[in-house]
């Protein structure tokens, strides 16, 4: 991206491993990921240099899944495989950790990366012992790219225990026996935490010297990307999992599921994200695209056919509940009707998450904005607007991936200031407004969607 918001190169890379077993296990190969960064950059050097010839790259950035872990040596070397966001095998020791005290200031959860160290610590001790730094997969990504391991940013390292408003480690660390040598130094995200080092510009392709800035969370960096810029201004992030953040100008009341970010511009970011997205959604019928599933869905919605769709068993929020599994109830006319009842599951899901955020005291405003790849749909983002009774809203790029080349610019060519990269780097290209014969309906259905889910025992 150019500090004027201008698309100049983009790449992919698709992860081959994801390993997913019984009992909440839910892991990665990081070196997989390297690979693909290497793989992504090599695409983007060379379309850069097609396109415009040598263009002078001011920065790098990366973002990653919140609470994700990575257990490394003294060298920067995995230890085993990462547990991922949605990893639950530590929800025993939350729930002891949350009696002993150690949650006062944030309600722990097994998404936690705090959560996850001290499981590997207490059922993997050999391992553990060899342990030097513990670090989201952003923290390890920079690493690789400069050389340097043990630094994180305030976002990713709040599920780590950190809290940004004292700069300093909570007592829920103490709790659970983490050794403070093994904790990464922290830093503001679009800080500069170093350069490219020679062993990964050959890999990668980017300049030696290339300056690196600090990332951030996929959630924060998405946040960045929506183009939000008041208080009550709201972003949900449409990707595998919903992640929603609202920006508020002081510390809310702790909630169970709710996290509090420190925004990089200095106000309070209250948020929270969930299992379920549109990672969990079945694809009804494989040979149509899903352009023309929302299509065909538009036709059947609103639709009397309840659902809530996971990935897996257990969810962390609108509400807690280790056990909970995907349902359906009703039976839906044809493949249509149940991509239909999937898209609404989201739109439901997302009003309960905002419902639960604003009954912290958090003031919501009329304008929702929206990023992930789903944000694209124009389907699910009518459906939603009328399911929340607000406008939503798209800008150009919605992805955590601008959000970090926003955080890369802030650092490089914005002085710091995180507004001005927004305010230069966003556009706004979509809006939508509540379709007003709908929104009873859909207030309606929700209710019987909130009943299902209080059968099952999923109450916030």
């Amino acid at each position: 991206m150019s500090p004027a918001g201008q698309l100049l190169a983009e790449a992919e890379e698709t992860l081959r491993q994801d390993r997913r077993a019984p009992g909440g296990i839910h892991e990665q190969d990081p070196c997989e990921w390297w690979q693909a960064v290497c793989a992504v950059c090599q695409v983007l050097v060379k379309g850069l240099k097609a396109r415009a010839g040598n263009v002078v790259i001011g920065g790098a950035a990366v973002t990653s899944t919140s609470g994700s872990l990575v257990v490394t040596d003294a060298e920067g070397r995995p230890l085993r495989p990462a547990l991922l966001y949605d990893d639950s095998r530590g929800a025993e020791i939350a729930s002891e950790l949350n009696r002993q005290g150690g949650g006062r200031t944030v309600r722990l959860g097994p998404s936690f990366s705090l959560v996850k160290a001290a499981w590997v610590a207490r059922e993997e001790p050999k391992l553990w012992k060899q342990t030097r730094y513990i670090l989201h997969p952003a923290d390890w990504l920079s690493g690789k790219l400069t050389g340097v391991f043990g630094v994180s940013d305030f976002t990713n390292a709040l599920k780590l225990g950190y809290d940004p408003e004292n700069r300093s480690w909570t007592g829920s660390v103490q709790s659970a026996g983490l050794l403070c040598d093994r904790l990464p130094a922290v830093r503001r995200p679009a800080e500069r935490i170093g350069q490219v080092e020679s062993a990964a510009s050959a890999e990668t392709g980017l300049p030696v010297r290339t300056p690196v800035m600090a990332g951030a969370t996929d959630g924060m960096a998405s946040l960045i990307a929506s183009g939000a810029g008041r208080r009550g201004d709201a972003d949900t992030t449409l990707g595998t999992t919903i992640v929603w953040k609202v920006l508020h100008d002081a510390k809310p009341a702790v909630r169970g599921g709710i996290y509090y970010h420190l925004y990089p511009g200095g106000l309070w970011v209250p948020g929270a994200a969930s299992n379920t997205g549109m990672g969990s959604l079945a694809r009804p019928d494989a040979a149509t695209s899903l352009p023309e599933m929302d299509r065909l869905a538009a036709r059947c919605s609103p639709t009397r056919v309840i659902c809530y769709r996971l990935p897996g068993q257990g969810e962390r929020f609108p509400f807690v509940n280790p056990e909970a599994r995907s349902f359906v109830e009703g039976n839906a006319q044809d493949p249509a009707e149940f991509h239909a009842a999937q898209l609404q599951s989201i739109g439901f899901v997302e009003r309960w998450g905002y419902e639960t955020i604003e009954q912290c005291g958090v003031e919501i405003g009329d304008r929702v904005f929206s990023t992930g790849a789903a944000a694209r749909s124009t389907v699910l983002s009518q459906l939603r607007a009328s399911i929340l009774g607000k406008t939503v809203i798209r800008t150009r790029y919605p992805t955590a991936a601008f959000g970090a080349a926003i955080l890369a610019a802030t650092g490089a060519a914005f002085r710091g200031s995180i507004f001005d990269a927004i305010q230069s780097m966003t556009t706004i290209l979509e809006s939508h407004d509540p379709a007003a014969g709908l929104v009873p309906i859909y207030t309606e259905i929700y209710g019987a969607f909130r009943d299902a889910c209080a059968r099952r025992g999923y109450i916030a």
